[in-house]
């Protein structure tokens, strides 16, 4: 990125002043200079240009207008503006807003010039830095989303964010009591109809099968605490309790009902005969928490309550 100190165009209509440049900073930086802006906006296009030093007055339009044309599509560009105006508003205009770094009004000595562009290089460097960094910060963000996403699938979303919201030293705390109703959704002869398929249909199968009816638990507030098999586990109550939590599993069994018609016309006559479902619900005190060992835990309910709606 920074070879020999960086990148500069120089742009001047005269010729002799270009040569002037050249020869003053040629051992110092990587020299470029255009006679005119169409020559150097080719030059932005084809080389990575750090600064830019434009005289304010060029023939085709000012320094100024050069520096807020090419702001949209070189953004990263510091730019240093030569004046031989006494009229400088415009340009100071220009140097609060941003769209300029500096500008110098002549008569100036090259070293001037140079601790203009100098400065002007360790801004731009620390911009470009500042960039990289944040690009790796969003690429690291978006790789803890996935990452979050994918456990999401696998955990309770709301198992999830209390997780992370607890601090470490502090999940494996004893549990708590909550009144909750728990629903258990168990999927009729499923050991006779899938018998003769492959594994391979068996869980793309499964897949349709939870896929559709998980919905009836999430848009009834309910919690899918595990899958077990072609059995599932719903909690409404925890880990986030909501008003009427009963009423909540009553509506979501019947939406898991109501949503076996998608699976039965895929389905049925593949495995020759309509699918259905039973549902157990029962409400009442249960002991939740996370349970398990450092490896590994698993948030889980316990009690008659379950043993109950597991029965039913």
């Amino acid at each position: 990125m920074y070879q020999n100190n960086g990148n500069i165009l120089f742009i001047s209509d005269d010729q002799q002043v270009l040569n002037r440049f050249r020869q003053a900073y040629v051992e110092s930086y990587n020299v470029f200079t255009a006679s005119s802006i169409q020559k150097a906006h080719r030059i932005l296009t084809d080389y990575d240009i750090h600064v830019v030093t434009v005289e304010h007055m060029m023939p085709e339009m000012s320094g100024l207008q050069f520096c807020e044309s090419i702001s949209h599509e070189f953004s990263d560009l510091t730019n240093i503006i030569i004046s031989r105006s006494k009229d400088t508003n415009s340009l100071e205009r220009a140097y609060k807003t941003g769209l300029i770094f500096r500008f110098i009004s002549e008569p100036f000595t090259n070293v001037d010039l140079q601790m203009a562009i100098d400065n002007a290089l360790q801004i731009h460097k620390a911009h470009f830095e500042n960039k990289k960094l944040s690009e790796k910060i969003s690429s690291y963000e978006e790789e803890q989303q996935d990452i979050l996403d994918l456990f999401k699938k696998y955990v309770p979303g709301e198992v999830v964010s209390q997780a992370l919201k607890t601090k470490k030293e502090d999940i494996m705390k004893p549990g708590e009591s909550r009144v909750v109703s728990v629903l258990f959704a168990d999927m009729r002869d499923f050991t006779k109809m899938t018998s003769e398929l492959p594994p391979s249909e068996v869980v793309q199968f499964l897949n349709d099968y939870w896929d559709v009816l998980s919905i009836a638990i999430k848009e009834n507030k309910g919690s899918i605490n595990k899958y077990i098999g072609d059995g599932l586990l719903a909690v409404f109550g925890a880990p986030v309790s909501h008003l009427n939590n009963h009423k909540n599993a009553v509506s979501a069994a019947l939406d898991m009902v109501g949503l076996l018609d998608r699976i039965n016309i895929k389905y049925s006559e593949k495995m020759g005969t309509e699918i259905s479902i039973g549902i157990g619900i029962n409400s009442g005190e249960v002991i939740v928490g996370n349970v398990g060992t450092d490896d590994f835990m698993e948030y889980t309910v316990i009690g008659n309550t379950v043993n109950t709606a597991s029965r039913l």
